[in-house]
């Protein structure tokens, strides 16, 4: 696999991480907003619902760190961080 190719590779990556993100903080948010502002309902939902709801957020986020969050070249854990320059298991660069 070719320079380039481990680059495009890991932009799929990162881009999938900031989705997985997304999902998550969209989830906690009426939770955390129910806590602040003291409303009893978000978009018709109690606050045991969004706290679900959040809780589901963080395992996706966390299932994809686990299984997705991989160097392409060498399929290890390429470090924390989604501005990583290069894998710290096979010093690939990554961006």
């Amino acid at each position: 696999m070719n320079k380039e190719q481990v680059k495009k590779e890991f932009a799929q990556v990162i881009r999938n991480a900031k989705i997985a993100a997304a999902i998550f903080f969209v989830l906690l948010t009426p939770s955390i907003v129910m806590i602040v502002k003291g409303v009893d309902q978000v978009f018709g939902q109690g606050q045991d619902f969004w706290f679900r709801a959040g809780i589901a957020g963080f395992v996706i986020y966390m299932g994809f760190t686990i299984f997705l969050w991989k160097c392409p070249k060498c399929k290890k854990f390429p470090g924390r961080g989604w501005f990583r320059k290069e894998c710290q298991s096979c010093g690939a660069e990554l961006s």
